[in-house]
C-alpha cells in the first residue's frame, strides 16, 4: 500500500471508527432502540388494519413491494404472523434498550424493524423521516453496544470476570448516523439553493406551500409574507450550513435546537408530522455520557437553575409524550416513560453512570 492509500485509510479509519466512552454508545443504543419501538408501535395500527384485508377481512390494498422485497420474494402476511413479528419486534427493542444479550438483540431487532417498515411501505407510500434511523439499526449489531450502560455489563461486573471493563471503544454506528443527519440537512438545505434559486427566499413559495395545507398554524403563519420569507431564510441557513455542528462543535448549541423546531414548526404549519424520530436523533451529537451527571449537578446547585433544568425536563417529557400519544399506544408510551425514569433513577442519582462517564473523561476524545 502506497504512503498515500495508507495515509487515507488512517485518516478514514479516525473519522469513521473513532475511539469514544462505552458508555455514549451505551445510551445511544438505548436511545436506537427506543425510537425504533416507538415507530414499531406507530405503524402498527396500519400493518395491522392491512394484515386483517390479508387475512380475508375485506380487499386488501395494492400491495406494491419495495424493492428489498421484490428481491426477496416478499409476501403480505395474515393477522396471525402480524401478530408474531409485533411480538419478536417489541421484545427485541425492549432487550435492546436494556442491553440484555445487546448485540443479539439489536441484531433481530434491526430485521424485525426492517420486516415492519417493509410492510407498511409496501401497502402504502415510502417516507424519509427514518432514514438515519434505519441506518442506526444496521449498524448497532456490529460494535460492542452493549460494554456499558446494559444489563450485560452489570452481569459481567457481579461475575467479577477477569477480562478488564472496556472504558472506550470503537463507536462506528454514532460516526454513521452523524454523517446520515449531516448529509440530509445539508442537501436539503442546497437542493433549495441549487433547484429553487434566491427566488426560494422570496417568502411566497413557503407561503403556497403552507396555504396549502391544513396545519394548526398554517393560516395564522401563512397570512404575512414577511414572516415565511424570514422562516425560508432561516431553514435553508440551518440545513445548508449544519454540516458545521461536526466542523465547529460549538456551534451543535444553536443548530440542534434550531433542527429540532424547524421540524416542529413544519408540523404546525405544513402538517409534515412531527418527524420525531429524526429530532431525537440529534443526541449522536452530544456527549451523552455526561448529561446525568450535568443533570445532577444543575439540579441540586442553586435554586434558579435547578428550577429552569426541571422546567426544560418538563417541557420535553411533555413535547415527546404528547407526542408519542398521538401515534403510539398508551400503555407502551406510559412503559418507556417509566423505563427512562428508572434509568435516570439509577445513572443519575445513584452515581453508577456519573463514575464511569468521570473516569471516561481522563481519556483524550
Amino acid at each position: 500500500m502506497s504512503s498515500v492509500l495508507r495515509r487515507t485509510w488512517l485518516s478514514f479509519h479516525r473519522l469513521m471508527l473513532p475511539s469514544l466512552p462505552a458508555a455514549r454508545l451505551g445510551a445511544f443504543r438505548a436511545l436506537v432502540c427506543l425510537t425504533a419501538l416507538y415507530d414499531v408501535m406507530l405503524y402498527s395500527p396500519l400493518v395491522f388494519a392491512d394484515a386483517e384485508l390479508v387475512g380475508g377481512a375485506g380487499e386488501p390494498r395494492p400491495w406494491t413491494p419495495i424493492f428489498l422485497f421484490q428481491a426477496l420474494g416478499v409476501q403480505p402476511i395474515g393477522p396471525d404472523a402480524a401478530l408474531i413479528a409485533y411480538r419478536v419486534a417489541i421484545v427485541s427493542l425492549l432487550l435492546g434498550v436494556l442491553g440484555v444479550c445487546s448485540r443479539w438483540s439489536c441484531a433481530i431487532g434491526a430485521l424485525a424493524f426492517y420486516y415492519w417498515t417493509g410492510l407498511a411501505y409496501s401497502f402504502g407510500k415510502p417516507h424519509h423521516d427514518k432514514v438515519a434511523l434505519a441506518f442506526a439499526m444496521a449498524a448497532l449489531p456490529f460494535a460492542r453496544v452493549g460494554a456499558a450502560v446494559s444489563i450485560d455489563a452489570f452481569v459481567r461486573s457481579k461475575l467479577g470476570r477477569s477480562r478488564p471493563i472496556e472504558h472506550h471503544v470503537q463507536a462506528m454506528p454514532i460516526r454513521l448516523v452523524q454523517a446520515t443527519l449531516v448529509l440530509g440537512y445539508c442537501g436539503a438545505g442546497m437542493s433549495k439553493l441549487l433547484l429553487g434559486g434566491f427566488d426560494w427566499f422570496n417568502g411566497y413559495t413557503l407561503q403556497g406551500i403552507m396555504l396549502g395545507h391544513k396545519g394548526q398554524w398554517s393560516w395564522w403563519v401563512g397570512q404575512s409574507p414577511a414572516l415565511c420569507q424570514f422562516q425560508s431564510i432561516g431553514v435553508v441557513t440551518v440545513q445548508a450550513c449544519f454540516p458545521l455542528v461536526v466542523l465547529w462543535p460549538a456551534s451543535r448549541w444553536f443548530f440542534l435546537p434550531a433542527a429540532t423546531g424547524f421540524h416542529l414548526m413544519t408540523w404546525m404549519t405544513m402538517d409534515t408530522g412531527p418527524y420525531m424520530r429524526v429530532w431525537l436523533l440529534l443526541f449522536v451529537f452530544t456527549p451523552m455520557e455526561r448529561i446525568p451527571a450535568w443533570l445532577r449537578q444543575r439540579l441540586i446547585g442553586p435554586k434558579v437553575p435547578a428550577v429552569a433544568t426541571a422546567l426544560a425536563l418538563v417541557a420535553m417529557a411533555w413535547l415527546i409524550g404528547g407526542v408519542a400519544c398521538s401515534g403510539a399506544p398508551l400503555w407502551g408510551v406510559l412503559g418507556l416513560g417509566g423505563l427512562l425514569l428508572l434509568s435516570f433513577a439509577r445513572y443519575c442519582f445513584v452515581h453508577r453512570w456519573n463514575r464511569q462517564a468521570t473516569a471516561d473523561t481522563t481519556r483524550p476524545q
